[in-house]
């Protein structure tokens, strides 16, 4: 079975807007002899469902870059064809042509969604989500074998279930050892606060024979802002919610860590904290989620020493990292195939499939069997004697409701952030930003 990208060559939809509603309801697909899925992937139960066993190619949209095309032939569709050799997957990238939003227009629209929970409101805007669980049932998935929270981050908040996580993002403090031990510094510790690891980084913030060593990048205050379940839009009245006691707490607490002298970056929010850490090697710690198969192998190739800690608690809030962060598989209303997708989630969430992504790419389960975590990159050399059993010191908070428009006007509240660290007042910052994201949203109702 091969996994193959889509040929670009669609029409580019030029507003995003006219898109609502261009999916319509099809039927599932035919009947005729077949097996259907089961909860735990092996053996099919007694009274399975009888489904159309004719070949059949599911389409899967990888949203993001959290599982790769070879991800998705390893883990999951070498799986699926093993038993049920009919059913066979092609990824299609996200590129120039092959936007879910130009798939739609086109009339292709993909048969599943991998999705993170965050971007849930661009395919409902799109008419591509309905409630899968009269399918799951059907199919006799046991859902009862979830996380219970990261199973409600695949649900609207009327309870429709949308698609299964396939894995969650837990958060970490990484840091470079070698730069705490240039500088004789004791390495962080578990239970630290973000005041605790301010501290730190003053300690190997500094400029050292030309060679400028940053303490701290927490990476963005968007980041920052996730263990509080802050949203630069209310997903309910699709209005700004930036001028808020949370925030002021984050541009604080940002402007703290940024003012620490020699650890301003060039560009504050610019998503490039992790490539400063692993290669660059010139940050001392880095809080963020997993990183542990995004590039921290070649990483420590190339000479980074690093290990982790527990991520750094609001005092208010201890020993909580980002909220809910998952990674799902969602069935589109408009798939002929809702039932070969459907065999397709019940061997992503089986514990063969589960415990072998667990093992061999230190995913965080979407099961609640602790096996699982104790498994967490036990097939991974590099990250043998790592302390990665702090991951789990801290939980996540429930994820907030976010609007669709959220990401489109992030980069105004990152620049009346820039403009608070170049020292306009907190309230006028928050105010403006406020004012500007209320500005675009009105804009862009009027499209």
């Amino acid at each position: 079975m091969s996994v193959s990208k889509a040929a670009a060559g669609l029409s580019i939809l030029a507003v995003f807007t006219a898109l609502t509603g261009c999916g319509g309801v099809q039927t599932d697909a035919g009947s005729g002899s077949g097996t259907g899925g089961t909860s735990s992937g092996n053996n099919a139960p007694v009274n399975a469902p009888v489904i159309d066993a004719s070949p059949i190619t599911l389409k899967v949209y990888l949203s993001n870059s959290s599982l790769t095309a070879q991800d998705l032939n390893t883990l999951i569709a070498e799986p699926l064809q093993k038993k049920f050799p009919q059913i066979s997957v092609e990824a299609i990238m996200p590129g120039k042509g092959t936007t879910i939003a130009e798939l739609v227009v086109a009339g292709q629209p993909p048969d599943i969604i991998y999705t993170n929970n965050l971007d849930f409101g661009t395919y409902k805007t799109l008419d591509l989500l309905e409630d899968i669980t009269p399918l799951m049932k059907k199919h006799q998935v046991d859902l009862d074998r979830f996380d219970p929270e990261l199973l409600a981050s695949a649900k609207s908040d009327k309870g429709e279930l949308y698609g299964l996580p396939f894995f969650a993002h837990f958060s970490a403090l990484y840091y470079n050892k070698n730069i705490f031990d240039k500088f004789g510094v004791p390495y962080p510790k578990n239970g630290m606060t973000w005041e605790d690891t301010i501290e730190l980084a003053k300690k190997v913030s500094r400029l050292d024979n030309g060679v400028e060593y940053r303490g701290l990048d927490p990476d963005t205050i968007a980041r920052m802002a996730m263990p509080l379940g802050l949203t630069f839009v209310d997903a309910k009245t699709n209005r700004a919610s930036v001028n808020t006691d949370g925030w002021r707490t984050v541009f604080t607490l940002g402007k703290e860590i940024w003012n620490i002298p020699h650890n301003r970056p060039e560009k504050l929010n610019s998503f490039q904290a992790r490539n400063w850490f692993m290669k660059d090697q010139t940050i001392a710690m880095l809080p963020y989620n997993n990183l542990l198969n995004i590039g921290l192998e070649e990483a420590t190739k190339l000479g980074l020493n690093w290990d982790l800690v527990q991520y750094p608690s609001y005092k208010e809030k201890p020993n909580l990292y980002n909220h809910v962060d998952s990674q799902n598989f969602v069935i589109a209303k408009t798939s002929k195939y809702k039932d070969q997708a459907a065999q397709l989630l019940s061997i992503m969430s089986s514990d063969e499939v589960q415990m072998k992504s667990a093992r061999a790419t230190a995913r965080l389960s979407s099961l609640k069997n602790p096996e699982m975590k104790k498994a967490l990159g036990a097939d991974m050399p590099f990250l043998q004697g790592k302390n990665l059993q702090s991951i789990f010191k801290s939980s996540s908070p429930p994820a907030p409701e976010y609007s669709q428009f959220n990401t489109s006007v992030r980069d105004l509240v990152f620049k009346s952030f820039e403009e608070y660290m170049n020292g306009k007042d907190l309230n006028t910052a928050l105010r403006e930003a406020e004012a500007n994201v209320n500005k675009r949203l009105d804009a862009n109702a009027k499209k």
